[in-house]
């Protein structure tokens, strides 16, 4: 698979989630570099920890957000040809890492987002002004007149290069988001009942033909809570390991898969590690 970068990105952006961000520590301890045969760990991004949760607007800790992005930006928009292992933290981590990533490799980027939830509110439809809830809509800049302040123009996504898989939570204005773009959404349900084969040889065949490189989304919470039970949104009918890793296996193979964003695990609630060896084995299944 050659050599890969690893860089943690452990932001947050509520105070009760804390324990997301001691997800790219937790990994490394575990082992997760040893799924790689070459891996140049480059740390963590320095985000400083979230004390108090302020409401500013229609969403929470937005100026935290702000800062932490800009830093991931910071860190992500110098890499270098080799492809990214990016370990949140949540999900928003992925705003300043595409819109870093997309000035680092150029071109068109396609996204295979693969998570129980939509994270496609924007804050005039967020039903808790909770920013992972928005990022993937950020990321897309559907949050029109949001200023991050990390050169999102044009956004670093477009729609008819999003994949999004396993979703089984959507919120009303989410299902409404998606029926009105060209993304393109497998349910849980779709993924179970198609196949995740044929799930994953589409989704694989779509985002190759749109984009010069491709990023991998994986929220674990796409995963049944019953085999990854260490999150903060665990959602039942989930897929399992093996569906995952298929999806993602499939997209490898389009030889233009640039980055791995890997978010949501809590370690604070995996004491004794099972999680954290089950999504490393799911990533080893994926590069097999």
């Amino acid at each position: 698979m050659g050599s890969w970068t690893l860089l943690g990105a452990p932001v947050y952006t509520l105070t009760g989630y804390r324990g997301m961000g001691e997800a790219p520590a937790a990994l490394r301890k575990e082992g997760i570099g040893t799924v790689f045969e070459s891996l140049n760990d480059r740390g963590d991004v320095d985000i400083p920890h979230l004390k108090k949760d302020v409401q500013e607007g229609r969403t929470k800790n937005l100026d935290h957000f702000r800062d932490a992005s800009a830093r991931i930006f910071g860190a992500t928009r110098e890499q270098e040809e080799a492809p990214i292992l990016i370990i949140g933290g949540e999900c928003s981590e992925t705003v300043g890492a595409m819109a870093g990533l997309g000035r680092a490799y150029g071109g068109k980027p396609g996204m295979l987002w693969l998570d129980a939830h939509g994270d496609f509110n924007v804050p005039e439809t967020s039903p808790l002004g909770y920013i992972g809830g928005m990022c993937l809509a950020m990321a897309c800049g559907m949050a029109v007149g949001l200023d991050l302040g990390i050169g999102q123009a044009p956004p670093p996504l477009a729609g008819e290069r999003l994949v999004h898989v396993g979703s089984r939570a959507l919120d009303p204005p989410e299902v409404i988001a998606f029926n009105s773009s060209p993304a393109k959404l497998f349910t849980a349900q779709q993924v179970k009942k198609t196949g995740s084969a044929d799930v994953a040889e589409e989704a694989a065949r779509h985002l190759d033909n749109r984009s010069d490189w491709i990023a991998c989304h994986l929220d674990v919470d796409v995963v049944d809570p019953e085999i990854i039970p260490s999150v903060n949104y665990p959602t039942p009918g989930g897929l399992t390991t093996e569906e995952t890793s298929m999806v993602i296996r499939m997209l490898i193979r389009t030889g233009k898969m640039r980055v791995l964003e890997l978010t949501a695990y809590n370690p604070s609630m995996d004491r004794r590690g099972a999680s954290a060896k089950r999504i490393i084995e799911l990533i080893r299944a994926s590069f097999d």
